[in-house]
């Protein structure tokens, strides 16, 4: 539990400080969200997750464990990003029918690359790299992605108080909602994959996807929603069951 509390209180403490203070800036100065300062300072916080993960990474040599963190790979990891890839796209796309015009194939391109490395992506090396891993030691799966869900939601809070911020449009319980799910499909593309890369490419994925489409609420996205997360928990079972086959008495919580 002490790793785990070093992490978030790194976490917190860093992207906290970034993002009230963008939020300050833009209430009680001239700036506004955009200008260069709120900027630099929201990227800065954007990383925290990421820094701290560096923090609290464990392994001797550094360089070895940085390699081992950042590129380790489980066989078969690229077919479960693609079967979650295909269930959200499919959601998101049936259940909305209404592309947005001003996604063209080069700003869908463009936004991948800047969701998966700056604005979504980068901070899978600590919520998939250290929190949600720690926690599933402790608890199991689906609780650790409830708990790491609510937290992901916390971090983000200090978003809606910064004056012009896109998430203001939208509800936080929606956001704080998603997050949860999105969790799930992490968790578990993370089990099987053992990829951070993967995961990262998948955090970038869903943010474009959300903002290519016009988002609606109704049954179809409820439905695809709940049939992803069904796929998130039996994926991360059978893996269960078979690492408990291969290996006997190492059973998970």
């Amino acid at each position: 539990m002490k790793a785990i509390a070093k992490y978030l209180l790194l976490t917190f403490a860093i992207t906290y400080a970034c993002w009230w203070g963008v939020a300050a800036l833009v209430a009680f100065t001239d700036l506004v969200y955009g200008d260069l300062l709120p900027s630099v300072l929201y990227l800065i916080g954007n990383f925290g997750p990421a820094i701290a993960a560096l923090c609290c990474m464990g392994g001797r040599p550094f360089l070895r464990a940085l390699k081992n963190f950042l590129f380790s790979y489980q066989r078969g990891g690229v077919w479960v990003f693609l079967l979650f890839a295909a269930l959200v796209t499919g959601t998101v796309g049936l259940s909305s029918m209404e592309w947005n015009p001003q996604m063209t194939a080069l700003n869908f391109f463009l936004n991948l690359l800047g969701s998966t490395f700056l604005y979504g992506g980068e901070e899978e090396l600590g919520w998939r790299g250290i929190l949600q891993p720690a926690l599933s030691k402790k608890i199991s799966f689906p609780l650790a992605a409830l708990v790491c869900g609510g937290i992901w939601a916390l971090w983000h809070l200090p978003l809606w108080f910064i004056e012009g911020h896109p998430n203001q449009s939208m509800p936080f319980w929606v956001q704080a909602t998603l997050g949860i799910f999105l969790c799930f499909w992490l968790g578990s593309l993370y089990e099987r994959s053992r990829c951070l890369p993967l995961c990262m490419l998948f955090h970038g994925f869903v943010n474009v996807l959300l903002s290519s489409f016009v988002l609606k609420l109704n049954g179809i996205l409820i439905a695809g929603i709940l049939l992803t997360t069904a796929a998130a928990i039996v994926l991360w079972w059978a893996g269960r069951r078979t690492r408990e086959a291969r290996e006997p008495g190492t059973g998970e919580p």
